[in-house]
């Protein structure tokens, strides 16, 4: 643990790339992204699509004060849809050349297990949170996720999640995260943990 608590702070459009950085970092050895992205040098471009296009135009996409940990969020009532664009074909293609064909199902399977999962109650959805590597384990994301989870027990919303790794689950159980179910990635992949947290008391 750091000697005090991490202040967090919002980020805004110009710091898409520090976020991708950070989120790339965290991410490198993910089991679910390795299976469905198995192209480590991808996942910065990956994550700056998602911050660019949808995660920084909502205004909840937060790191700690020195940017060695980042969180995506969005609020109620936004699907966590990517418009396709110019630099999404850019992505997919560099993928396809990397890895061949093989990835195109993978992908496709991935965002069908998430969407036929994704909760219809409105709540604050986390895409994605994680510390660059030689950070983990400091408390950096559970400052994060306090950060956000007294805003939503305040607005008495849910929050829901992905867990990509089993190794993350006890982290989100501390803060109110109960485990919904489990289905694998895409065929043949890791589990992906579905997770919810229902609003707390203020008191507790």
């Amino acid at each position: 643990m750091t000697a005090q608590t991490p202040s967090i702070q919002k980020r805004g459009a110009n710091d898409s790339q520090q976020v991708a950085d950070i989120l790339a970092d965290a991410f490198q050895h993910d089991p679910c992204m390795n299976f469905v992205i198995p192209v480590q040098e991808l996942y910065s471009s990956f994550y700056k699509l998602l911050a660019d296009q949808l995660y920084l135009p909502q205004g909840l996409v937060f790191t700690d004060n020195e940017c060695n940990a980042a969180a995506m969020w969005l609020p109620p009532g936004t699907a966590p849809d990517v418009p396709m664009s110019l630099s999404q074909l850019g992505l997919l293609f560099r993928l396809f050349i990397r890895q061949g064909p093989r990835v195109i199902p993978r992908l496709q399977q991935a965002s069908a297990v998430m969407a036929q999962n994704h909760p219809k109650t409105p709540h604050y959805y986390l895409q994605a949170i994680g510390a660059k590597s030689g950070f983990q384990g400091r408390g950096l994301g559970s400052a994060l996720l306090k950060h956000m989870t007294h805003r939503v027990d305040k607005e008495s919303m849910p929050c829901y999640l992905e867990s990509s790794s089993p190794a993350n689950v006890p982290l989100y159980q501390r803060h109110g995260f109960e485990i919904t179910g489990q289905a694998p990635i895409a065929q043949g992949g890791p589990p992906l943990i579905f997770m919810w947290r229902e609003p707390q008391s203020q008191t507790e």
